[in-house]
């Protein structure tokens, strides 16, 4: 009797939470999904400045990540902390957090183009290794494209990092329509501006891929600016939280130091992760890429931007889910906390379905969509067709990483990531001599696979519910 009741509140439970999970996820998932676009118009534009240029915009994306690893970090402290202080109807504590957050962003976008513009020189040397004595032409090209390209994107440090640190602390408040509105607004002034910098157009000169960098950094002023103001007018609200109901006084007595220790905490390995995912990346790019030249970076840059339409619709379930995690923990609810991750793990798994035909067996029109030289294009395809076949495990590993993270539990997460990122290193140096192109996509799932089971276990042992912050 006493199991059938549970088994009843479990299911009233779930009946509850799933519209929650939905409303909050497709926003976000769309919003990552219109953040991608980014990466994909630069592809399409660029594509026709040839298979050098194409490659460029690969190889800065890696870069990319890896100084989006800080902003990354400060995002997750900022919402898992947020996130707990809406949870617990404080939005004073709410506010002091907006506030240091931007603080942060300021330090770090410095640190970033400091360390950026410092190394430049030094980070291409080693991405796009010369092969002998003598550069060939092809690759000093590439070179050449790779730095205008990157230079506009760490010069605007503060605009990237804002824009992560805002849509968080809309996250945290429940509310993922704005920034949807917000990168609306953004792809739409960036699809414009990329024809327009690129090819130029009256006294405007052609930039090439300069132009497609300054498109990506100038259509998110606007929207920084405005979420700025939304999210300073709600924090002007006191005698209210997020939703509208009555606040209670501020318990929060902690200063701005102990505040910032807890960021630096939960963000750390969240940063470590993604550098260090970065990384591995860009070790790939310089040990095992060089054999297949310009063609085999222009694919991989091409099929990493398209698999990455799959990974939002997983990631925006994956989001919704830290956020309520997190909200619940705030509430003292660590079983519905429980409820929301086993759900959303139901919906990713059936949403991973349509993601791997459409990669598997319709992977043609998308690869012409980005490859212009023919070599491209079909390495694009058996990029997708690969990839296609590790779409349930990256769905799983989305929403179990998500979850621990949004508790604040992100340490055993770096772990897992740390250990798995390295190991294709040497997996694709052993499988890509002997299978080509192939064996290095073939790395990538097979330490997916080993990432979804680590979580699986991680998420198992509980210790995410019992974590204070």
């Amino acid at each position: 009797m006493e199991s059938s009741e549970e088994g009843l509140r479990a299911r009233a439970l779930r009946t509850l939470v799933r519209p929650e999970i939905l409303a909050l996820a497709w926003p976000s998932a769309l919003s990552l999904f219109l953040n991608n676009i980014y990466g994909l118009n630069d592809q399409f534009w660029v594509k026709t400045l040839g298979p050098e240029s194409q490659a460029a915009v690969a190889d800065a994306g890696m870069v990319t990540i890896l100084a989006f690893a800080l902003y990354e970090g400060l995002g997750t402290g900022i919402m898992a902390l947020s996130a707990r202080a809406h949870g617990g109807n404080d939005p004073d504590r709410a506010r002091r957090i907006f506030r240091l957050g931007i603080q942060i962003s300021l330090a770090l976008s410095l640190l970033v183009g400091a360390l950026g513009f410092g190394l430049l020189d030094s980070w291409i040397a080693w991405i796009l290794p010369q092969s002998g004595d003598s550069l060939e032409a092809s690759l000093l090209l590439e070179r050449g494209e790779l730095a205008r390209y990157i230079s506009p994107i760490l010069g605007g440090g503060l605009i990237l990092c804002l824009a992560v640190v805002f849509d968080n602390c809309f996250l945290a408040m429940k509310d993922s329509k704005t920034p949807l509105y917000l990168q609306s607004i953004a792809v739409v002034l960036n699809t414009a501006l990329n024809p327009l910098l690129i090819f130029g157009l009256g006294p405007i000169p052609a930039m090439g891929v300069l132009g497609a960098a300054l498109a990506s950094i100038l259509s998110r002023v606007f929207t920084v600016v405005l979420g700025y103001r939304i999210l300073s007018k709600r924090f002007r609200l006191p005698k209210q939280n997020s939703s509208g109901h009555p606040a209670r006084p501020s318990n929060d007595a902690e200063g701005t130091p102990a505040r910032l220790r807890k960021i630096i905490k939960i963000g750390t390995p969240v940063t470590g992760a993604i550098a260090l995912y970065s990384l591995v990346y860009l070790i790939m790019l310089s040990l095992v890429f060089p054999p297949f030249g310009a063609v085999g970076r222009a694919a991989f840059g091409a099929g990493f931007r398209l698999e990455g339409l799959g990974f939002c619709l997983i990631w925006g379930l994956g989001i919704a889910c830290g956020a309520l995690v997190g909200r619940a923990l705030g509430a003292g609810k660590p079983d519905r906390a429980e409820q929301v991750v086993k759900e959303s793990v139901r919906l990713v798994l059936v949403l991973c379905i349509p993601i791997t035909l459409i990669f598997l067996l319709l992977p043609g029109p998308f690869a012409k969509a980005l490859g212009a030289d023919p070599e491209v294009t079909h390495e694009i395809i058996v990029y997708l067709r690969i990839i296609a076949l590790s779409q349930f495990a990256v769905g799983l590993q989305g929403i179990l990483e998500q979850a621990i993270l949004g508790a604040g539990h992100s340490f055993p997460i770096f772990l897992s990531t740390t250990f798995w990122n390295l190991a294709r290193i040497p997996t694709a140096m052993l499988l890509a001599p002997s299978l080509g192109l192939p064996g290095i996509w073939w790395a990538v799932n097979l330490t997916t696979y080993g990432k979804a089971l680590t979580a699986f276990w991680i998420f198992g042992k509980g210790g995410w519910k019992r974590l204070d912050l």
